[in-house]
């Protein structure tokens, strides 16, 4: 295993070794003593992490793992922590927390007790809640998804490595997303796909956003040895709720594409428009799926249309542990005229949440 580990490219090497940094900085927190109570009667005591997606996030001393409730189940909260909240009308609040009965409290169940005053709301508003923690290393959010595959029939090998994280303030986050796929068979020559992409938002008033784009692709299958999309744009929310969130984007980007030697058209530079949706959903002691599609219509080389779309569907297992099934999808509707118009993959594996 460590000899294939080796043989590796650099970039992949380094992924490994900031998973397991990661691993390794997640795995020390400190210990509270937070109250939650159910609306049967059950107490947990422990760590409320976060509230995502309809689930409250508990860690105890006395589970393997994280334990995740159903949030329209719980009855009250009490914590020490100081979390950032994201309410359903794009608000954005930064405190201590406290949920009570609604038969105390009538509608308006949930307190937040913010630096200079009180704010008091239904919790049904509540879209999302997270722990607001001292250092950057256990700020980040995301998961690990390793797939891999092998045929004797003839010899044929796949590896697929797909690794995401975000960090999150009150008014800005950013998330990296890293993907990888190489494959090879006996008597073949090997294909290898990598995409890392990042994205910057700034919130502002309510539900819009500004967005900021950078994506490297390499294909070996579309003879692109690289192709750099930096660009931007604003998003705004149709929907969010604690367990959907949609939402659009629209802007520009500026592209440079590198391809193989043996393409008639080694070098491209242009102009694209942007135009995407983002969509999530889960349920409730099932999984989630996730979905992006993004099409770049050319501006300076026009009638030109790429689209890029990435699916991802994860089963919840035990211990932050999941199985994922992912479809990825490149798009180029006027590629060199050696390339390839069209290439798509689906693969699972086993991840892990952090």
């Amino acid at each position: 295993m460590i000899v294939r580990l080796l043989n590796f490219p650099q970039t992949t090497r380094i992924l490994f070794l900031t998973m397991f940094v990661v691993f390794l900085c997640s795995s020390a927190q400190a210990k509270r003593n937070d109250v939650v109570v159910m609306n049967n009667g059950d107490h947990f005591t422990g760590q409320v992490k976060r509230l995502q997606n309809g689930l409250l996030f508990l860690e105890t001393d006395y589970v393997s793992g994280t334990i995740a409730l159903d949030w329209n189940q719980v009855e009250s909260v009490q914590s020490t922590a100081t979390y950032r909240i994201v309410l359903n009308n794009g608000k954005r609040i930064e405190g201590k927390i406290e949920k009570v009965s609604r038969e105390n409290a009538k509608e308006t169940d949930f307190l937040i007790r913010e630096a200079t005053e009180e704010v008091q709301i239904p919790s049904a508003e509540i879209v999302s809640m997270e722990t607001k923690k001292p250092t950057f290393w256990r700020q980040l959010q995301g998961s690990m998804d390793l797939g891999y595959s092998y045929s004797s029939g003839n010899s044929q090998t796949a590896l697929d490595v797909n690794t995401n994280a975000a960090y999150r303030t009150a008014g800005w986050e950013v998330t990296t997303a890293y993907d990888s796929t190489f494959g090879g068979q006996a008597g073949a020559s090997k294909t290898n796909r990598q995409d890392f992409q990042t994205t910057f938002a700034k919130y502002l008033n309510r539900n819009s956003y500004l967005l900021a784009l950078s994506d490297f692709l390499h294909s070996s299958r579309q003879d692109l040895t690289l192709r750099t999309t930096l660009g931007g744009g604003y998003g705004r929310y149709l929907k969010r709720t604690t367990n959907t969130n949609l939402s659009w984007i629209a802007g520009v980007v500026f592209v440079n594409e590198s391809f193989d030697v043996t393409a008639a058209q080694p070098t491209d530079q242009s102009a694209e428009a942007l135009v995407g949706l983002q969509y999530s959903v889960i349920r409730f002691n099932f999984g989630e799926f996730d979905s992006q599609l993004l099409t770049f219509p050319g501006l300076t080389d026009s009638g030109r249309i790429r689209a890029t779309t990435n699916n991802a569907l994860t089963i919840k297992l035990r211990n932050n542990f999941h199985l994922a099934f992912t479809f990825w999808d490149n798009f180029d509707s006027r590629p060199p005229a050696t390339a390839k118009r069209n290439e798509l993959g689906v693969s699972s594996g086993i991840g892990w949440s952090f």
